[in-house]
């Protein structure tokens, strides 16, 4: 699959995609206010490690049952936190750039700045001008689950019977399904079953027959499932891991991450050692 200037080979590659969270508040505690300088640091030390992509988002979107001190900004406040640093990454390194947000606006100056893929938590649910931008542009978009589970089927059923819908939606809108990436959507419209029985049930995903990315990295419900404590985020590394691991077991190919070291140390390890 064709990103930026880099050609990723799915049937055997898994790739870490580093998250670069440019707000203030975001759940992780890793925020960094739009910091161009930390932005650079962080960016070259996910280089280093050996990251596939950066994804850079600029709006929280910690839910808000979880989180009392939630604060919406406006689509301006996001660009201002994002473009710069998409910018500056880009000026400084040969890394392709994935764009975390709603909004049509955000992403067409992203897409302006040098952004290489739509990475859209709101299953074109929030913002109905997005799917121009999709349609006006070559760039991969990422394709996330984001609705409430009905009662009556199984959470990895309802998953994969959405994200069906949704990508025959893009396709008859003329979206080359080369460009498509899924994103089961853990942690949003998912209460803790419900995403411990969509990790279990993960590789029925896979029906589709389209690239799959896992965003699970430091979600709450991983710090809840060692000895009924509730683990404190930044202390959700090893769950994370595991993961990760199970995540790309399964069918995998886009792990997207904080950890961005300890995460390709691993699946480095893991190939290094099973080769």
């Amino acid at each position: 699959m064709q990103i930026g200037k880099r050609n990723f080979n799915l049937e055997k590659d898994i790739v870490v995609v580093g998250i670069i969270n440019t707000t203030p508040d975001s759940f992780s505690g890793d925020g960094i206010s739009g910091n161009i300088p930390k932005s650079i640091k962080i960016a070259k030390n996910y280089i280093d490690s050996g990251v596939g992509i950066i994804d850079i988002g600029g709006e929280s979107t910690r839910p808000k049952n979880l989180y009392d001190d939630v604060m919406p900004i406006s689509v301006q406040q996001e660009i201002d936190l994002t473009i710069p640093v998409i910018e500056a990454i880009k000026n400084n390194f040969d890394i392709p750039i994935s764009i975390d947000t709603r909004n049509s606006e955000v992403a067409t100056s992203a897409l302006i700045a040098g952004a290489d893929m739509i990475n859209d938590v709101s299953m074109l649910n929030h913002d109905p001008k997005m799917i121009n931008i999709i349609k006006s542009t070559n760039k991969p978009y990422v394709l996330t689950h984001n609705k409430v589970i009905k009662s009556n089927l199984k959470v990895s059923e309802q998953v994969v019977n959405d994200l069906d819908l949704s990508v025959n939606f893009l396709l008859e809108a003329g979206i080359d399904k080369k460009r498509l990436i899924l994103d089961p959507g853990f942690g949003f419209g998912k209460n803790f079953e419900q995403n411990i029985e969509l990790h279990q049930n993960f590789e029925i995903i896979n029906k589709i027959g389209l690239p799959i990315m896992v965003g699970t990295s430091r979600k709450s419900f991983l710090g809840k499932i060692n000895l009924n404590k509730s683990i404190t985020v930044d202390k959700r590394n090893i769950e994370s891991l595991a993961s990760a691991l199970i995540s790309k077991i399964k069918g995998a190919n886009f792990i997207r991450v904080h950890d961005v070291d300890s995460t390709c140390r691993l699946l480095n390890a893991i190939e290094k050692l099973n080769s």
